[in-house]
């Protein structure tokens, strides 16, 4: 948990800011910085952040970019490629033939719809030498309680293959009110003398098929809802040791505005260690999915919400963590209707949408073992000339749980090291003692100085950056999980007073 914190190490001071402590002495303000866990949320990208509870608890939130899925992406609108048939003066047509255009409609039944972009027409055909007047009328299809009644001239016919194709009528803000699953068409033709005249074929043609609001059965389908990867910075800097947590999650939370029943098919839910090791998860959740909260008939319009997590509790997410995770890869898919209960009555419009937003959680309690990790920051002696020894001075107060060992290695341009700041394991920086609460109390101050000869100021001037490594532990406190807190802090100054040559 002190990756996160140490590896932001990177407020470097200006040399330009030394005093001149006499007329051979000069200090310098090399690096001063507060770290928290509110100053480190600060840097971070925008899908991962720094969560405090109202008591300081922390939790680093890594997320992917949220999932999003439409009506027109679920159900989209198609071209209706056959015609309707009209067999005789009252026929009744089956909305199952919808199936031949898209699986979308197979085991489908509209009890109820309002036409969106929807233009219809008719193909018409006799075999009068005369004028034959066409009346038809759609029951289903209704307009401020009105039926949808059109009348034609059709002229004369020209030729046995002559078919007359009217002019096409908006059926928008039309109710689909379909009895028995099926539309019916009743009609009538007649000529100049009020005859009957046998139609010899009728057909009605729909542009497209598109509603507005749809009520009825949409049959068990699966939608694909996609996943993503989710990138577990965590463990960039490390080196070895261990960090267990208390209780690493994976969160899944869903908005959801269709009013059919819905729940998940996990097709994947992977973790990546930095070792390239891929683990599946084990839980019930996989197995037996999750059902999706979702409005009813009268609550067309609202959004319902269902949150779930793989926990410690749930599942084998505990373990796998252990093996230092660096990425989540999730694949989800929505599983309508899963009962295949045929008298359930859905709905969904224009604006139904499913959102799917997916994290990994990790409280900061848990326990550091030998954590080992490091960090490259900027660094540059050069402008300070004719220096005859220095002595660098590191002021450190630590409010964490944990001992931390320090040591800095300079690099040179080509990246290899040129010199070892401390001796030995390097700075010693004590745990903060815990409190009755569990919370640290009187956070430790180290101090310590580095004394430089004249050829080794040289050497570190031709340095270019400095590598700090630390190793964390925080069982030498406690070998229970322990909570970082937000107001937890590291206080860390380095300063160098350069000696000059008379």
């Amino acid at each position: 948990m002190m990756i996160i914190i140490l590896s932001s190490c990177s407020d470097v001071e200006d040399i330009s800011d030394a005093d001149f402590v006499s007329d051979v002495s000069v200090a310098i303000p090399l690096i001063n910085t507060q770290l928290t866990l509110d100053s480190v949320s600060e840097r971070l990208n925008g899908l991962t952040s720094i969560v405090i509870a109202p008591n300081g608890q922390a939790t680093i939130k890594y997320r992917s970019e949220v999932i999003r899925q439409d009506a027109d992406d679920i159900f989209p609108v198609f071209p209706v490629i056959i015609d309707v048939p009209i067999v005789g003066p009252n026929s009744i047509w089956s909305l199952e033939s919808l199936a031949s255009l898209t699986d979308a409609f197979a085991d489908n039944e509209i009890r109820k719809a309002i036409f969106q972009d929807n233009n219809v027409f008719f193909k018409l055909q006799h075999a009068s030498d005369d004028d034959v007047i066409f009346t038809i009328t759609i029951p289903e299809f209704t307009l401020g309680g009105e039926p949808f009644t059109r009348t034609y001239a059709v002229p004369p016919r020209l030729d046995e293959t002559d078919v007359y194709n009217t002019v096409s009528v908006s059926l928008d803000d039309y109710l689909f009110l379909p009895v028995d699953n099926a539309l019916s068409f009743i009609y009538t033709a007649v000529d100049s003398e009020g005859n009957t005249i046998d139609m010899t074929a009728t057909a009605m043609k729909l542009d497209f098929l598109n509603f507005e609001y749809v009520e009825g059965y949409f049959g068990e389908r699966i939608f694909d809802i996609q996943g993503d990867i989710i990138e577990v910075g965590l463990f960039d800097k490390w080196i070895s040791g261990g960090l267990e947590f208390e209780d690493p999650k994976v969160s899944v939370r869903v908005e959801n505005s269709f009013g059919f029943p819905v729940k998940t098919e996990f097709q994947k839910l992977q973790f990546k260690t930095i070792n390239g090791t891929i683990y599946d998860i084990e839980s019930g959740l996989i197995e037996e999915g999750v059902a999706f909260d979702y409005p009813g008939l009268d609550e067309v319009g609202e959004v319902k919400e269902t949150s779930f997590d793989f926990n410690k509790s749930n599942s084998n997410i505990q373990q796998i963590f252990i093996d230092k995770v660096a990425s989540v890869n999730y694949d989800i898919d929505a599983l309508a209707n899963p009962d295949a209960d045929p008298t359930i009555s859905g709905f969904l419009n224009k604006e139904s949408y499913f959102r799917i937003d997916v994290s990994v959680d990790l409280p900061l309690n848990g326990i550091v073992n030998e954590l080992v990790i490091s960090d490259t920051l900027d660094f540059d002696l050069n402008e300070v000339e004719d220096v005859n020894s220095a002595e660098f001075k590191f002021v450190v107060r630590n409010d964490f749980p944990s001992t931390v060992n320090v040591q800095a290695v300079i690099l040179n341009a080509q990246n290899n090291p040129i010199d070892v700041i401390f001796e030995g394991d390097g700075i010693i920086l004590d745990a903060a003692m815990l409190g009755a609460d569990g919370r640290t109390v009187n956070g430790e101050t180290t101090i310590e100085y580095v004394n430089l000869p004249k050829d080794r100021i040289n050497t570190i001037k031709e340095g270019k950056r400095i590598v700090l490594v630390a190793s964390i532990d925080s069982k030498n406190v406690s070998d229970d999980y322990l909570w970082f807190y937000s107001d937890y802090e590291i206080d860390f100054k380095l300063g160098a007073i350069l000696n000059l040559e008379n």
